[in-house]
């Protein structure tokens, strides 16, 4: 069979084309140019200005959903949420740019667990330092389990309308309990109350199984997530879990349902003594009828019934080194002097309680600590959701390092990184039912995003407001397992890490000079302070 001859090609045909293809390239490589100047001539954004178009390039990203990190790309940001991951689009010119460059961008970190205050002991603090703080530790989203109602919705609407600077709020209190909490009638018209009222969720405690069976039911129908802290009561962690509570707080009520009888409190001890409450709290774990088994039970019936955990280990952990928790370095700059009074040994203030504090007592925590992790380990493993909170204000903890200070704690406990940063972020947002809004960088969700120094994967503490030390080969950071040799003047340690930027519903806040704020507010308390003795 004969081949099909094609026709020849035209020499002018041939030419046209040419003509045209070397067009096209020229046209793009002008319109690369073109948005390579717009980024260059772009500038840096201001601290919390808010930008109709903000992009973040050259970052390495950390997802949120515990897969690595990828990248150098960027992040385009419009109108207050991800536009895109990757390339800016054709045409996209953005207002300012982030130079990411050496960078790690995280979300926004979502902390479970904390209490507005503007006071301490009665005394006034600003309400900006602790606002300043959570966010310069990552914070953009706070959960708050109790504070001064009619003050907390004002903050909570200022910080919606970006008129206050600080993290997104949500307002789970205890304002259900005004109309009584000894009948379940009383309850469930408190819960009523309490949604009228405008709460996000409700913050529960201790109580017997009939109430706590009507606060969860009436909570339910009216559409309200509730936070409990157990106390020492007739109900424990599986009460609560059975009940439908969305999320159980501390280490409180989990070993309880566990013990094969009750703790074994000694005749004297005074549950409103906090000196006796928080010693014997050290040793819930390591009760001697602890019953494994039973303890493995409960929190599967936790995973089963879809029950958070946010167990706020950073809290507690005065409570087994003392003086390394009073010496924290950062306390030099920005421990506010009211806060400072606050936390000396006071029996009148709450988790004050290291008055003839003990060695014995310290190592009781200690191993408390162990059993109480592994028993974390075990639920995470299983399928748990575990969640960051700091409960700071108490106990030597200051606001945003207590979250930071708590990751670092779930990876002791056996959790890797990208999981502690999971649950810091993707884990947070189902807690406050915002999965499909917050946790993730992922185009359409909410723009919460942290630009970090650094890698946090490899360094949780990098989160820290303060910084960290690092290690510089000639003025630039490396791994501390790079090749270095003893000697070597090239070789410094110095301080480094930190976030650069932390950013809120698209708005850029600049960690130092959130910090260098911090540090005035500081100042000025300690001068007020001084003239006062």
């Amino acid at each position: 069979m004969r081949k099909r001859k094609t026709p020849k090609m035209s020499l002018l045909g041939a030419l046209m084309i040419g003509l045209a293809v070397l067009g096209l390239t020229l046209m793009a490589a002008a319109q690369a140019a073109s948005a390579q100047k717009t980024e260059i001539t772009a500038k840096a954004p201001e601290h919390a200005k808010q930008y109709k178009r903000l992009l973040i390039r050259n970052a390495m990203v950390i997802y949120g959903n515990a897969e690595p990190p990828f990248g150098p790309t960027s992040i385009c940001v419009e109108d207050g949420l991800i536009a895109r991951v990757g390339g800016a689009p054709r045409g996209w010119v953005p207002d300012a740019v982030i130079d990411a460059t050496g960078k790690y961008v995280m979300p926004g970190i979502i902390n479970g667990h904390i209490h507005l205050q503007d006071e301490r002991g009665g005394i006034p603090q600003p309400f900006q330092y602790e606002m300043n703080l959570y966010l310069a530790a990552g914070a953009t989203t706070i959960r708050d389990v109790g504070a001064d109602w009619a003050k907390a919705k004002e903050w909570r609407a200022k910080s919606a309308a970006h008129t206050l600077i600080a993290p997104r709020i949500l307002l789970y209190e205890r304002i259900w309990a005004a109309k009584g909490s000894h009948t379940p009638a009383l309850v469930r018209e408190g819960v009523r109350y309490a949604k009228e009222q405008g709460v996000d969720g409700l913050k529960l405690s201790g109580m017997d199984r009939d109430l706590a069976e009507a606060v969860l039911d009436e909570a339910k129908k009216q559409g309200l997530r509730s936070a409990v802290h157990i106390a020492v009561d007739e109900t424990t962690a599986k009460d609560w879990a059975e009940l439908g509570v969305t999320s159980i707080e501390h280490f409180y009520g989990v070993a309880d349902a566990a013990l094969d009888g009750i703790q074994n409190f000694p005749p004297e001890h005074n549950a409103s003594n906090e000196i006796h409450r928080f010693g014997r709290a050290g040793e819930l774990y390591i009760q001697p009828n602890l019953n494994w088994k039973k303890l493995s039970d409960v929190l599967e019936l936790m995973i089963k019934n879809n029950v958070f955990w946010c167990p706020t280990l950073s809290i507690y952990v005065a409570s087994r080194d003392v003086i390394r928790a009073q010496n924290q370095p950062w306390f030099k700059e920005y421990l506010h002097p009211t806060l400072e009074e606050y936390f000396q040994p006071d029996m009148r203030n709450h988790g004050s309680y290291f008055l003839g504090w003990t060695n014995t007592q310290e190592v009781r925590w200690k191993k408390n600590y162990q059993v109480w992790m592994d028993a974390l380990k075990e639920f995470g493993v299983k399928g748990g959701i575990i969640t960051v909170g700091d409960d700071a204000g108490f106990i030597y903890s200051i606001y945003g390092f207590g979250h930071v200070h708590e990751m670092e704690l779930l990876e002791e406990a056996g959790f890797h990184p990208l999981e502690v940063i999971k649950m810091a972020t993707v884990n947070g947002a189902k807690l406050i039912g915002m999965e499909d809004k917050l946790g993730r960088v992922r185009q359409g969700f909410i723009a919460d995003l942290l630009v970090v120094n650094g890698n946090p994967v490899e360094n949780l503490r990098l989160l820290n407001p303060a910084g960290t030390d690092v290690v510089t080969y000639d003025g630039k950071v490396v791994n501390n397992y790079s090749a270095l040799v003893p000697g070597d003047p090239k070789v410094k340690a110095a301080r480094g890490g930190g976030i650069e930027w932390t950013i809120k519903d698209g708005i850029p806040y600049h960690v130092p000079t959130l910090m260098k704020e911090v540090k005035a507010m500081v100042e000025q308390g300690r001068a007020e302070r001084a003239k006062k003795k």
